[in-house]
């Protein structure tokens, strides 16, 4: 069977975003492995330096909804040309920084840079292919994000132990920068055949059921981030032969990511996003409990840790691709405000992680992440049942 003109340019594009999307991925998680460098190096604390986390979260979650309605005339192609750009030269400002405030300007710019960019791929993408694979678009646009887990985060860790966290981000600058030369041509007068939905007024009354998958977005975030933004304190010593074991549960996590990811979308589309969100979370906080109980624990970190890569990123298809189906014409809109629910929670779980290791030890994360963890799943049980298939995005 011979492919249509119009597919082969959809899949390039695919293709084309899902490199940048692994430099974007890069650039979000690098200062997790690296966390724990900066804190003796520019003597902080650990929750101090767990701010570098929670300022970018929220920065991002503030410059999503207003990117999304800033560049909303802007075509898809130059968009995401420019956020990739933007974020570069907030990793160079990273890699240079003499001091704390220096760093964290540098994380404000380029999450500016990759809160433009996610909403706008994630929305070109579910254009791009039919409704029924629309599951696999948004797998393949989180693929790029998870693979630059395995390569990249357990590479950043090392060369920040190893060499110094400033050549971390030179790294993801030089990523960046390879992603761009690969990325900008592919896309170039090929985005633009690609019709722009979703650019209509930034609200139009959105209903109930879209703000409530909003909050099971942030309550499932918080959880998560209240225990894997403090990895690099709890998971300690060696694997083998010298091998840091972090940086080889950060691999494991990584590698169980892309696995999880790949078949995060088949199952969407066979079982639906309901019953894949409800499954995964509850084995993310199981899996959670794992990892600080046996953080120091050689092999079996690193199992664990790979299980819970597997279903750490597979509640963003489903989540997204409910919003989508509920989203109507406002899909960029819903998209840039779940990314900011998103990050939200990253904020709010590095900043509560950061409280609560300080003042009750690390096993008080696990009590936190459950709590909140299950309130996701409440909401979830509420909210992500598809009861009317085609509900209009307006509440009237």
């Amino acid at each position: 069977m011979t492919l249509s003109p119009r597919y082969e340019r959809a899949k390039l594009v695919i293709s084309a975003l899902t490199i940048a999307a692994f430099a974007i991925g890069l650039d979000t998680f690098v200062i997790i492995g690296a966390l724990g460098v900066i804190s003796r190096d520019l003597a902080i604390s650990t929750g101090t330096a767990g701010w570098i986390i929670s300022i970018y979260a929220l920065c991002y979650a503030v410059f999503a909804p207003l990117n999304a309605w800033m560049f909303r005339a802007m075509s898809g192609h130059n968009v995401q040309i420019l956020s990739v750009s933007i974020f570069i030269i907030g990793n160079l400002i990273c890699a240079i920084a003499p001091n704390f405030l220096t760093l964290a300007a540098g994380r404000v710019v380029s999450a500016y840079g990759a809160a433009m960019f996610t909403p706008s791929a994630t929305a070109l993408a579910a254009e791009l292919l039919p409704p029924a694979r629309k599951g696999l678009a948004l797998s393949l646009i989180f693929g790029g994000m998870t693979v630059s887990q395995v390569a990249g985060v357990p590479a950043t860790s090392w060369i920040a132990d190893a060499v110094g966290w400033r050549i971390s981000f030179g790294f993801v600058v030089i990523v960046g920068l390879l992603a761009l030369i690969i990325f900008a041509p592919m896309m170039s007068g090929i985005a633009a055949h690609v019709p722009q939905r979703g650019n209509g007024p930034i609200l139009k009354g959105l209903s109930k059921t879209i703000y409530g998958i909003l909050s099971v977005t942030l309550f499932i975030v918080v959880s998560e981030f209240i225990v894997y933004s403090y990895v690099s304190v709890f998971i300690i010593g060696s694997l083998l032969a010298g091998v840091p074991l972090l940086s080889a549960a950060l691999f494991a996590y990584g590698f169980g990511a892309v696995t999880g990811n790949a078949a995060c979308g088949v199952l969407t589309d066979r079982f639906g996003p309901y019953k894949v969100l409800i499954a995964v979370v509850g084995a993310q906080l199981i899996l959670l409990v794992g990892l600080v109980a046996f953080g120091q624990h050689g092999g079996l970190t690193v199992l664990i840790a790979f299980f819970w890569g597997n279903v750490s990123y597979m509640y963003l298809v489903p989540i997204q691709h409910r919003l989508l189906g509920l989203a109507g014409d406002s899909s960029k809109l819903v998209l840039a405000m779940n990314s900011s629910s998103t990050f939200v929670g990253i904020a709010i779980g590095a900043f509560l992680g950061g409280i609560l290791v300080e003042t009750s030890g690390v096993t008080s994360l696990v009590t936190a992440s459950i709590l909140i963890g299950l309130v996701g799943i409440g909401l979830a049980v509420v909210f992500m049942r598809e009861t009317e298939p085609a509900e209009a995005a307006t509440a009237g």
